[in-house]
Protein backbone atom coordinates (compact mmCIF):
# COMPACT_ATOMS: atom_id res chain seq x y z
CA UNK A 1 0.00 0.00 0.00
CA UNK A 2 1.22 3.55 -0.77
CA UNK A 3 0.86 6.20 1.75
CA UNK A 4 2.28 9.27 0.51
CA UNK A 5 1.19 10.94 -2.97
CA UNK A 6 3.00 13.85 -4.30
CA UNK A 7 0.32 15.51 -7.34
CA UNK A 8 1.18 18.25 -9.49
CA UNK A 9 -2.56 19.01 -10.15
CA UNK A 10 -1.40 21.65 -12.67
CA UNK A 11 -2.25 24.38 -14.33
CA UNK A 12 -2.40 23.15 -17.76
CA UNK A 13 0.32 24.69 -20.02
CA UNK A 14 2.24 25.90 -16.72
CA UNK A 15 5.24 23.66 -17.09
CA UNK A 16 3.79 20.72 -15.00
CA UNK A 17 5.41 17.82 -17.72
CA UNK A 18 8.81 19.76 -17.12
CA UNK A 19 8.58 19.63 -13.36
CA UNK A 20 7.49 16.02 -13.19
CA UNK A 21 9.71 14.39 -15.37
CA UNK A 22 12.98 16.23 -12.94
CA UNK A 23 10.97 14.91 -10.09
CA UNK A 24 10.89 11.48 -11.28
CA UNK A 25 14.82 11.14 -11.63
CA UNK A 26 15.37 11.25 -8.13
CA UNK A 27 15.61 7.65 -6.25
CA UNK A 28 13.13 8.36 -3.60
CA UNK A 29 10.32 8.90 -6.14
CA UNK A 30 8.07 6.87 -8.04
CA UNK A 31 6.63 8.21 -10.91
CA UNK A 32 3.34 7.09 -12.43
CA UNK A 33 2.33 5.77 -16.26
CA UNK A 34 1.32 7.92 -17.62
CA UNK A 35 2.25 10.80 -16.09
CA UNK A 36 -1.19 12.42 -15.80
CA UNK A 37 -4.20 9.59 -15.02
CA UNK A 38 -6.58 11.97 -13.79
CA UNK A 39 -8.20 9.66 -10.90
CA UNK A 40 -9.27 11.41 -8.78
CA UNK A 41 -10.70 14.18 -11.44
CA UNK A 42 -13.58 12.15 -12.77
CA UNK A 43 -16.11 9.65 -10.90
CA UNK A 44 -16.06 7.07 -12.70
CA UNK A 45 -11.98 6.57 -13.10
CA UNK A 46 -12.22 6.71 -9.07
CA UNK A 47 -14.72 4.41 -9.00
CA UNK A 48 -12.67 1.55 -10.72
CA UNK A 49 -10.63 1.86 -6.94
CA UNK A 50 -7.74 2.64 -5.45
CA UNK A 51 -5.64 -0.39 -6.44
CA UNK A 52 -5.98 0.06 -9.67
CA UNK A 53 -4.54 3.67 -9.20
CA UNK A 54 -1.45 2.29 -7.46
CA UNK A 55 -1.03 0.31 -10.19
CA UNK A 56 0.24 3.03 -11.99
CA UNK A 57 3.28 3.43 -9.60
CA UNK A 58 6.52 1.00 -9.36
CA UNK A 59 6.27 1.95 -6.23
CA UNK A 60 9.03 0.44 -3.70
CA UNK A 61 8.27 1.04 0.12
CA UNK A 62 12.17 0.46 0.85
CA UNK A 63 13.60 2.81 -1.32
CA UNK A 64 10.66 5.32 -2.01
CA UNK A 65 9.09 7.67 -0.62
CA UNK A 66 6.74 9.56 -2.51
CA UNK A 67 4.20 8.31 -5.62
CA UNK A 68 4.29 10.87 -7.94
CA UNK A 69 1.92 12.15 -10.70
CA UNK A 70 0.99 15.18 -12.54
CA UNK A 71 -2.91 15.80 -13.66
CA UNK A 72 -3.85 19.45 -14.98
CA UNK A 73 -7.37 18.24 -14.46
CA UNK A 74 -7.37 18.59 -11.12
CA UNK A 75 -7.37 21.96 -11.39
CA UNK A 76 -10.13 22.50 -14.33
CA UNK A 77 -12.71 23.40 -11.73
CA UNK A 78 -16.45 23.30 -11.99
CA UNK A 79 -15.73 21.17 -14.84
CA UNK A 80 -13.88 18.70 -12.57
CA UNK A 81 -15.06 18.98 -9.27
CA UNK A 82 -14.77 17.05 -5.67
CA UNK A 83 -11.47 16.44 -6.37
CA UNK A 84 -10.24 16.99 -2.86
CA UNK A 85 -12.63 15.02 -0.77
CA UNK A 86 -11.60 12.03 -3.50
CA UNK A 87 -8.26 12.62 -1.77
CA UNK A 88 -9.27 12.58 1.51
CA UNK A 89 -11.61 9.60 1.62
CA UNK A 90 -8.48 7.37 0.62
CA UNK A 91 -7.06 8.28 4.09
CA UNK A 92 -3.72 8.50 2.32
CA UNK A 93 -0.99 11.51 2.81
CA UNK A 94 -1.39 13.90 0.18
CA UNK A 95 1.25 16.78 -0.88
CA UNK A 96 -0.34 19.28 -3.82
CA UNK A 97 1.98 21.44 -6.05
CA UNK A 98 0.34 23.54 -8.04
CA UNK A 99 2.44 25.60 -11.02
CA UNK A 100 1.24 28.87 -11.93
CA UNK A 101 1.48 30.68 -15.48
CA UNK A 102 1.15 33.92 -16.65
CA UNK A 103 -2.98 33.74 -17.28
CA UNK A 104 -2.94 35.03 -20.75
CA UNK A 105 0.33 32.98 -21.56
CA UNK A 106 -1.50 29.93 -20.58
CA UNK A 107 -4.79 30.67 -22.01
CA UNK A 108 -3.25 31.03 -25.63
CA UNK A 109 -0.96 28.17 -24.92
CA UNK A 110 -4.31 25.83 -23.96
CA UNK A 111 -5.85 27.10 -27.03
CA UNK A 112 -3.42 26.22 -29.45
CA UNK A 113 -2.70 22.73 -27.59
CA UNK A 114 -6.36 22.13 -28.00
CA UNK A 115 -6.23 22.98 -31.22
CA UNK A 116 -3.59 20.52 -31.89
CA UNK A 117 -4.62 17.90 -29.67
CA UNK A 118 -8.42 17.98 -29.89
CA UNK A 119 -8.25 17.31 -25.47
CA UNK A 120 -8.81 19.54 -23.19
CA UNK A 121 -10.65 18.15 -20.44
CA UNK A 122 -9.92 14.30 -19.41
CA UNK A 123 -9.19 12.31 -23.15
CA UNK A 124 -12.86 13.14 -24.26
CA UNK A 125 -12.66 14.79 -27.83
CA UNK A 126 -13.54 18.33 -27.81
CA UNK A 127 -16.82 19.45 -28.90
CA UNK A 128 -15.59 22.84 -30.04
CA UNK A 129 -14.53 23.02 -33.62
CA UNK A 130 -12.27 25.59 -33.06
CA UNK A 131 -10.05 26.31 -30.55
CA UNK A 132 -8.21 29.77 -32.36
CA UNK A 133 -8.79 32.88 -30.47
CA UNK A 134 -10.72 34.54 -33.25
CA UNK A 135 -13.72 31.91 -32.13
CA UNK A 136 -13.16 33.10 -28.16
CA UNK A 137 -11.98 31.20 -25.51
CA UNK A 138 -13.44 27.94 -24.22
CA UNK A 139 -15.03 28.26 -20.69
CA UNK A 140 -12.90 25.38 -19.67
CA UNK A 141 -9.62 27.39 -20.51
CA UNK A 142 -10.89 30.67 -19.38
CA UNK A 143 -11.40 28.58 -15.83
CA UNK A 144 -8.04 27.24 -15.49
CA UNK A 145 -6.76 30.67 -15.49
CA UNK A 146 -8.93 31.64 -12.52
CA UNK A 147 -6.03 30.33 -9.86
CA UNK A 148 -7.51 31.57 -6.60
CA UNK A 149 -10.97 29.57 -7.20
CA UNK A 150 -9.02 26.34 -8.12
CA UNK A 151 -6.91 27.07 -5.09
CA UNK A 152 -10.11 27.06 -3.10
CA UNK A 153 -11.10 23.88 -4.09
CA UNK A 154 -7.95 22.87 -1.92
CA UNK A 155 -7.54 26.02 0.67
CA UNK A 156 -7.50 22.80 3.76
CA UNK A 157 -4.29 22.01 1.53
CA UNK A 158 -2.88 25.14 1.44
CA UNK A 159 -3.30 26.35 5.06
CA UNK A 160 -2.32 23.52 6.72
CA UNK A 161 1.12 23.72 4.22
CA UNK A 162 0.71 20.56 2.11
CA UNK A 163 0.09 23.22 -1.11
CA UNK A 164 3.54 25.05 -2.54
CA UNK A 165 2.96 27.44 -5.46
CA UNK A 166 5.31 27.50 -8.09
CA UNK A 167 5.76 29.77 -10.97
CA UNK A 168 6.24 28.47 -14.39
CA UNK A 169 8.76 31.65 -15.20
CA UNK A 170 10.62 31.26 -11.83
CA UNK A 171 11.25 27.43 -13.37
CA UNK A 172 12.79 29.07 -16.81
CA UNK A 173 14.86 32.32 -14.69
CA UNK A 174 16.07 29.81 -11.73
CA UNK A 175 15.30 26.56 -12.22
CA UNK A 176 17.45 25.13 -9.19
CA UNK A 177 15.63 27.53 -6.96
CA UNK A 178 12.52 26.05 -7.44
CA UNK A 179 13.71 22.30 -7.60
CA UNK A 180 15.25 23.18 -4.08
CA UNK A 181 12.07 24.70 -3.08
CA UNK A 182 9.68 21.57 -4.07
CA UNK A 183 12.70 18.98 -2.58
CA UNK A 184 12.20 21.01 1.12
CA UNK A 185 8.44 20.77 0.79
CA UNK A 186 8.47 16.80 0.28
CA UNK A 187 11.44 16.65 2.52
CA UNK A 188 13.65 14.81 0.30
CA UNK A 189 17.25 15.23 -0.42
CA UNK A 190 17.76 18.15 -3.59
CA UNK A 191 21.09 15.96 -4.41
CA UNK A 192 18.73 12.90 -5.82
CA UNK A 193 17.42 15.27 -9.04
CA UNK A 194 19.77 15.89 -12.26
CA UNK A 195 21.90 18.70 -12.49
CA UNK A 196 19.69 20.44 -14.82
CA UNK A 197 16.09 20.91 -15.50
CA UNK A 198 15.69 20.05 -18.96
CA UNK A 199 12.11 21.33 -20.69
CA UNK A 200 9.67 18.76 -21.35
CA UNK A 201 6.30 18.79 -23.58
CA UNK A 202 7.19 20.98 -26.03
CA UNK A 203 3.86 20.65 -27.79
CA UNK A 204 3.14 24.15 -29.42
CA UNK A 205 6.39 22.71 -32.03
CA UNK A 206 4.71 19.02 -32.67
CA UNK A 207 2.46 19.61 -35.47
CA UNK A 208 -1.25 17.69 -36.03
CA UNK A 209 -2.51 16.18 -38.88
CA UNK A 210 -5.51 14.97 -39.77
CA UNK A 211 -4.92 11.69 -40.77
CA UNK A 212 -2.13 9.11 -39.02
CA UNK A 213 1.17 8.46 -40.85
CA UNK A 214 1.15 5.85 -43.53
CA UNK A 215 3.07 3.28 -41.08
CA UNK A 216 0.24 3.38 -38.43
CA UNK A 217 -2.13 3.13 -41.37
CA UNK A 218 -1.19 0.01 -42.46
CA UNK A 219 -0.94 -1.35 -39.02
CA UNK A 220 -4.06 -0.36 -38.17
CA UNK A 221 -5.58 -2.07 -41.42
CA UNK A 222 -4.95 -5.60 -40.28
CA UNK A 223 -7.33 -7.07 -38.88
CA UNK A 224 -5.08 -9.29 -36.11
CA UNK A 225 -2.64 -6.37 -35.62
CA UNK A 226 -5.64 -3.77 -34.62
CA UNK A 227 -7.48 -6.22 -32.32
CA UNK A 228 -4.01 -7.45 -30.43
CA UNK A 229 -3.16 -3.59 -30.09
CA UNK A 230 -6.50 -2.90 -28.85
CA UNK A 231 -6.44 -5.93 -26.51
CA UNK A 232 -2.60 -5.51 -25.37
CA UNK A 233 -1.95 -1.30 -25.35
CA UNK A 234 -3.49 0.90 -23.16
CA UNK A 235 -5.65 3.45 -24.82
CA UNK A 236 -3.53 6.72 -23.59
CA UNK A 237 -0.59 4.75 -25.44
CA UNK A 238 -2.08 4.24 -28.93
CA UNK A 239 -3.48 7.69 -28.67
CA UNK A 240 0.10 9.22 -27.83
CA UNK A 241 1.56 6.23 -30.54
CA UNK A 242 -0.78 7.48 -32.91
CA UNK A 243 0.08 10.77 -32.75
CA UNK A 244 4.23 10.53 -32.43
CA UNK A 245 3.57 8.53 -35.59
CA UNK A 246 2.45 11.67 -37.69
CA UNK A 247 4.11 13.82 -39.91
CA UNK A 248 4.31 17.61 -38.97
CA UNK A 249 1.26 19.99 -40.29
CA UNK A 250 0.42 23.60 -39.58
CA UNK A 251 -1.76 24.47 -36.57
CA UNK A 252 -4.24 26.49 -38.13
CA UNK A 253 -5.82 29.51 -36.04
CA UNK A 254 -4.93 32.59 -34.28
CA UNK A 255 -3.14 31.88 -30.80
CA UNK A 256 -2.07 35.20 -29.70
CA UNK A 257 -4.00 37.90 -28.43
CA UNK A 258 -4.29 41.40 -29.38
CA UNK A 259 -3.23 44.29 -26.46
CA UNK A 260 -7.06 44.72 -26.53
CA UNK A 261 -8.20 41.47 -26.01
CA UNK A 262 -5.00 41.19 -23.12
CA UNK A 263 -7.08 43.75 -21.60
CA UNK A 264 -10.04 42.75 -21.80
CA UNK A 265 -9.47 38.98 -20.64
CA UNK A 266 -7.24 40.27 -17.53
CA UNK A 267 -10.36 42.43 -16.58
CA UNK A 268 -12.36 39.67 -16.32
CA UNK A 269 -10.02 37.60 -14.13
CA UNK A 270 -9.17 40.63 -12.14
CA UNK A 271 -11.38 39.54 -9.23
CA UNK A 272 -10.10 36.25 -8.82
CA UNK A 273 -6.45 37.73 -9.33
CA UNK A 274 -6.80 40.35 -6.72
CA UNK A 275 -7.97 37.35 -4.50
CA UNK A 276 -5.21 35.06 -5.41
CA UNK A 277 -2.90 38.23 -4.18
CA UNK A 278 -5.05 39.40 -1.24
CA UNK A 279 -5.81 35.36 -0.18
CA UNK A 280 -2.73 32.95 -1.59
CA UNK A 281 0.39 35.78 -1.34
CA UNK A 282 1.19 35.00 -5.05
CA UNK A 283 3.26 38.44 -6.16
CA UNK A 284 1.39 39.04 -9.25
CA UNK A 285 3.28 42.00 -10.38
CA UNK A 286 6.72 40.48 -9.53
CA UNK A 287 5.53 36.86 -10.98
CA UNK A 288 4.12 38.75 -13.94
CA UNK A 289 4.03 42.35 -13.97
CA UNK A 290 0.40 42.52 -13.60
CA UNK A 291 -0.97 45.48 -11.27
CA UNK A 292 -3.93 46.43 -10.41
Amino acid sequence: MIENFAIIIGAMKAGTTTLFDHLAAHPAIAPASPKEPGFFAFEEKFDAGLASYEALFDFDAESHKWALEASTDYTKFPHASDIADRFASTGRHFKLIYVLRHPIARIQSHAKHTQHWRKELGQVETSIKDHGLDHGVSPVNLDASRYASQLDQYKEYFLRGDLLLVGMEGMIENPEAVAARVCQFLAIDPSGLPAKMSASNKASAVQRTEEPSALWQAARAVGPLRAAAKALIPDELRTMLRHKTRPPAAIEGRFKMTPEEEAEYLAVLRPDLIRLRDEYGVDIKAWWGIEF
